[in-house]
């Protein structure tokens, strides 16, 4: 008996004795791969994997492979463990009949049987369709079985993790995102968490690995090539085809997701592990759509004397927060102006909130913010909770001016400082990248335990310096650990003024000639606000920390334009409410979807302050843009260079 003989035979007897268990066997022939199998007895790659394991690599001619028949398609043209339809009618859409459509082309194009359509178009049974006519096509009602896994023409259906972007999942299959954009039409810029995409299945859930930590990753754009690329990124050809073999084999594509040495970035920022390009909003306005923008602030017009405005210029001075309020207002009202002069039209609605909860919530409950476009304020965290309570129904994003903790982060909300977890973990990961050829010290107290952890996890070599009784160090203790052939980094971690102020003067005393000492901390507390701090100490120490705003010129053009106003210079918030408001009015000006702005803007600068806003999983949004900086000769200068938009935004309003 011949080998073709008996192959078959086996075959025929094999599935003879599976088929009671709702089982058959494919003869694999040449040229034929584990994908186009599950597309041709329209069941998941994974399902035959499970039965077959030796095919998880890929199938191999002349074998045999057992496939499941549970998953196939029914009689009703319906899929098990998919949306199904109930048979109950939802809606009807109508269709336009083109030239030589038939019945046929129509019922696949609606997922609908033909005798679906002659069911609700009667008069089909006896006549053929018209050119131009209008049919009515039933839409059913639908229900899932999430038990098993669902199946689409050889795809198969991919739940969206949290803070998952298109970029990765395309990267992942080893499909472009103009690919997967074409496998899902009508996909949004920001996928919602547990949505369903169709994607290729991969052969043995082999995934496309995102390493953040060691790479970046650019979508390629329409048009762009490997000389663009180079002059955008600084990276070779030869370097993008070593780390994406596939480019070699099938050239540079538009939507190809490409893994780049994480030095490599150019003009670029990074989003989430992404590479893009800094996005100018001012490029792309819509002037014919005005914006409507609510603020809330503590005036507390109701305590102040209008006829004794002496009195009310010491309230001012004594009340902080009306204080802090009255700076941000100054510098919302020029950013209006600075939009007006740039052809935006912005209503302003200013309400008073007091302070006061009730207030608050007299303010929110009286309708007078509905139609708002965006809020900004309150101020204070209970007040602001409050109000975004209020407005979640209509999803009217909210804006917290100040406040990085007792925020809640609904969906709505949008936390404009970013919060001190996010700070400190940037400012260990500039350690990470830039001391390994220091001579590291830490200084810590008892409170700081967790995070002198961290630090000697990073640098397991660092001379650890504990403050007697978290008081106080002495001069001896620091000089044997100094070095004379590398930069000395001390690392300080306390948030006690006592111990600040003497930890800066004895570092102070301990810097010469042969020791060169940097001071640094992962977190800048309040306790470096206070006047027993010496900033000539900080200043000579090239203090480095991170922080959400940097100092500004005094000669910039909004500085000048702010005396000339207001007959002073401006303050961190009169400069933030600039910011602040000018960044919300310029993202509404680019759309009035604030979401969808949120995932295609990557990040704004502006005086003092940028903008990277990125969404929690479960909630609304946080600010993830901050600066390291350092004092430098009584200034406070940016140790990493980003591009300053205060010429561009100001640029109209400077004479």
């Amino acid at each position: 008996m011949n080998n073709c003989k008996v192959f078959f035979i086996l075959a025929f007897l094999f599935c003879a004795t599976l088929h009671a268990q709702k089982f058959e066997t494919h003869a694999v022939k040449q040229g034929e791969t584990l994908e186009s199998i599950a597309k041709q007895y329209q069941v998941t790659p994974y399902a035959i994997i499970k039965l077959n394991p030796e095919v998880k690599n890929g199938v191999k001619a002349n074998t045999i492979v057992v496939i499941p028949i549970s998953e196939k398609k029914d009689t009703q043209g319906q899929w098990e463990g998919t949306q199904v339809q109930t048979g109950e009618v939802e809606r009807f859409v109508e269709h336009k009949v083109s030239r030589k459509e038939t019945l046929y082309a129509i019922s696949k194009e609606y997922n609908v049987t033909v005798d679906d359509i002659k069911r609700y178009n009667k008069e089909l049974y006896s006549r053929q369709l018209k050119k131009n006519e209008v049919i009515k096509i039933p839409v059913f009602k639908t229900t899932t079985n999430p038990s098993m896994p669902m199946v689409k023409e050889g795809l198969i259906a991919y739940k969206v993790a949290p803070k998952e972007g298109p970029w990765r999942i395309a990267y992942e299959h080893g499909i472009t995102v103009d690919s997967l954009k074409a496998l899902n039409p009508g996909m949004p810029e920001v996928l919602k968490e547990g949505a369903t995409l169709w994607v290729p299945f991969v052969a043995g859930n082999d995934k496309k690995p995102i390493e953040t930590d060691a790479y970046n990753y650019y979508t390629v754009l329409p048009k762009e090539g490997f000389y663009r690329l180079k002059v955008k990124l600084g990276i070779t050809q030869e370097e993008i085809e070593a780390l994406n073999p596939e480019v070699k084999e099938d050239g540079l594509k538009a939507g190809m997701v490409l893994k780049l040495p994480k030095d490599k970035m150019g003009d670029l920022t990074v989003n989430n592990g992404q590479l893009v390009e800094k996005f100018s909003l001012l490029d792309s306005l819509h002037y014919d759509q005005p914006s409507k923008i609510a603020m809330i602030l503590p005036f507390k017009l109701d305590e102040l004397n209008f006829e004794d405005l002496n009195t009310n210029k010491e309230k001012i001075k004594k009340d902080k927060l009306l204080s802090v309020s009255l700076d941000f207002y100054t510098g919302a009202l020029m950013a209006l102006d600075s939009a007006k002069q740039i052809g935006l039209s912005v209503d302003l609605k200013v309400f008073d909130s007091g302070a006061n909860e009730s207030t608050v919530s007299q303010i929110a409950s009286s309708g007078k913010l509905l139609g708002s476009n965006a809020i900004i304020g309150p101020i204070l965290p209970q007040t602001f909770n409050r109000v975004s309570n209020y407005v979640r129904a209509s999803n009217t994003p909210i804006f917290a001016p100040f406040s990085n903790k007792g925020i809640n982060l609904y969906n709505n909300v949008y936390q404009t400082l970013p919060p001190d977890e996010l700070l400190r973990k940037k400012m260990l990961q500039f350690l990470t990248e830039n001391g390994a050829d220091k001579n590291i010290i830490i200084i810590s107290d008892k409170k700081s335990a967790a995070v002198k952890t961290q630090l000697q996890t990073i640098f397991p070599g660092a001379k650890v310096i504990t403050p007697i009784d978290d008081k106080f160090i002495r001069l001896d203790e620091i000089n044997p650990f100094l070095s004379a052939e590398k930069e000395n980094w001390t690392i300080v971690e306390t948030n006690s003024i006592p111990l600040l102020t003497n930890i800066t003067g004895v570092l102070n005393s301990a810097k010469t000639e042969e020791h060169n000492i940097t001071m640094l901390t992962t977190l800048k507390g309040s306790a470096y606000d206070s006047d027993n701090i010496s900033n000539m100490h900080l200043s000579n120490l090239h203090f480095h920390y991170p922080t959400i705003d940097k100092m500004s010129d005094v000669n910039s053009a909004f500085s000048k334009k702010y005396e000339t106003k207001y007959g002073t210079t401006p303050n961190r918030y009169a400069t933030r409410g600039f910011d602040l408001t000018m960044d919300v009015i310029l993202r509404l000006g680019y759309n009035k979807n604030l979401d969808y702005v949120a995932s295609r803007v990557s990040e704004t600068e502006y005086i003092e302050n940028k903008f990277d806003y990125i969404k929690e999983a479960t909630g609304g949004y946080y600010n993830q843009a901050l600066y390291i900086v350092q004092y430098d000769n009584l200034e406070i200068k940016e140790v990493k260079n980003n591009a300053n938009l205060d010429s561009n935004i100001l640029g109209s309003t400077s004479n």
